[in-house]
């Protein structure tokens, strides 16, 4: 972590932990509805999402168009199973494997010939209010960042 930001964050505590809560509070009720209740199935998309996308993987010139683009070139995803999904998120392996099979079903997920898990297009649309909802969440943090390095 970055220690001057991690500083900058301490010495402004009381501006920027309200508004961090508050936002994240806002983004998790979104979260929650969209995924009908259930924030673990939530969780284990996050999780696959994350692998699929994976920092190295994704090109760092990538725009919100690029991503949403029918043309997006599929980048490899790191492996990930159900079963480093509940070592990774601490969530029970058997409930994860439920959550897994019920993203394969909505036809957000699919499992590779290896047996690896994918985010699929098909969740990137059906949840762009989310992911939307997720570029104001970081854009609120990194104003609120840029405010409290300013002062």
């Amino acid at each position: 972590m970055n220690d001057a930001a991690a500083q900058t964050i301490r010495e402004n505590f009381g501006k920027v932990w309200p508004a961090h809560v508050s936002s994240l509070i806002e983004f998790l009720i979104k979260a929650r509805s969209a995924f009908g209740g259930d924030l673990d199935l939530f969780l284990v998309l996050a999780v696959i999402g994350d692998r699929t996308f994976a920092a190295g993987r994704v090109s760092p010139s990538m725009t919100f168009d690029d991503f949403m683009s029918e043309e997006r070139a599929n980048t490899e995803p790191f492996s990930v199973n159900a079963y480093s999904i509940s070592q990774f998120s601490r969530i029970p392996r058997e409930t994860v494997r439920r959550k897994v099979q019920e993203l394969v079903n909505i036809g957000w997920v699919q499992r590779n010939g290896d047996g690896s898990l994918q985010a699929t297009r098909k969740a990137a649309v059906d949840l762009l209010p989310l992911t939307e909802a997720s570029v104001t969440y970081l854009a609120r943090m990194s104003s609120l960042f840029r405010d409290a390095a300013d002062t």
